[in-house]
């Protein structure tokens, strides 16, 4: 007898280069109830064409829509989605065999948890692991651990269409980082479970918006004031502290790299002033909020005159 029905929601746009390795480890699992949603997403590569041979098989359901971003991609097949638990597996990753096998077991055994994720190996484009640092697993209630950094990466997790139908499905608005608010908001309500075993492989390469440390930064920052606005009771449970922790480190980031990269001293001056409200013994971000106030000839007699006092005082 099969067990519970599992929605794969696959997302593509201009997949061509891996689609194919990423369909595949979804066929090749040992849990075979399960229905999988592709949604073509505008691309204008060949990912039609790569698609078009899986359709023989009934489990394989696909859609085109205009292009929208993940996010978009993400919500038009969950209402068309029929099963109990949804499972997310984008163009360019993979799935180990017994990924949905063991997380179907556990939510099946194990009714208060919202949503099962486990551990990722990082692999680069021809599919070969390498170490990368990635911090994981906490476990339970653990809101406040989350606000603080996501460690939970899409691709491992399995949740209950319930929770994603009560919380409600991902904001467009946050394309990019949509499952790291929905993440928060199903732990506004419920726990979460973390399996120490490897399911699945996120691969690395010069498109993933990820290795931008300064997008994810700035969409990181508003992921977070996004969803505390939304959701102010939250603010009790993750604490003043870790708000206030949280708000100057990303702050803090994007004043340095709106400086030195961007040369928008104006951005950095605002994000430099947020940092101060955070934490307002905090001497540096005056220093640098008010060096960013100079113009670039005062900035340049400035670090002049700073040269020659170092050389005079290392005499």
């Amino acid at each position: 007898m099969p067990g519970a029905l599992v929605s794969i929601i696959t997302p593509v746009f201009n997949g061509e280069p891996y689609l194919a390795e990423a369909i595949d480890s979804a066929l090749s699992q040992t849990y075979s109830n399960f229905e999988l949603l592709i949604v073509n997403d505008g691309s204008s590569d060949n990912s039609r064409q790569i698609i078009e041979p899986y359709l023989r098989d009934p489990r394989i359901h696909y859609f085109e829509k205009t292009n929208g971003g993940v996010a978009s991609a993400r919500n038009y097949a969950l209402r068309h989605a029929q099963g109990k638990y949804i499972a997310f597996l984008d163009q360019d990753d993979k799935w180990l065999a017994n990924k949905l096998a063991l997380q179907v077991e556990y939510l099946e055994g194990h009714k208060d948890a919202a949503l099962h994720y486990a551990k990722q190996q990082v692999i680069d484009t021809d599919g070969h692991a390498f170490s990368f640092d990635w911090p994981t697993g906490v476990t339970g209630s653990c809101l406040r651990e989350i606000f603080q950094r996501n460690q939970i990466t899409i691709l491992t997790t399995l949740v209950r269409k319930s929770v994603i139908n009560e919380v409600g499905f991902f904001n467009e608005a946050l394309s990019g980082t949509d499952d790291y608010e929905m993440w928060m908001r199903i732990l506004l309500k419920h726990p979460i479970h973390f399996d120490n075993t490897i399911l699945a492989e996120y691969r690395l390469h010069d498109t993933n918006v990820s290795l931008d440390s300064f997008k994810m930064t700035i969409r990181d920052l508003e992921t977070i004031t996004t969803f505390l606005s939304s959701h102010p009771e939250a603010k009790p449970i993750i604490g003043p502290a870790a708000i206030r922790a949280r708000l100057f480190e990303l702050n803090t980031q994007l004043a340095g790299w709106y400086a030195w990269k961007n040369k928008d001293f104006k951005q950095a001056r605002s994000h430099y002033l947020v940092s101060i409200r955070q934490k307002p013994l905090y001497i540096r971000a005056y220093i640098r909020w008010l060096y960013y106030i100079l113009t670039d000839t005062q900035r340049q007699k400035l670090s002049w005159y700073h040269s020659k006092i170092n050389r005079w005082f290392h005499k």
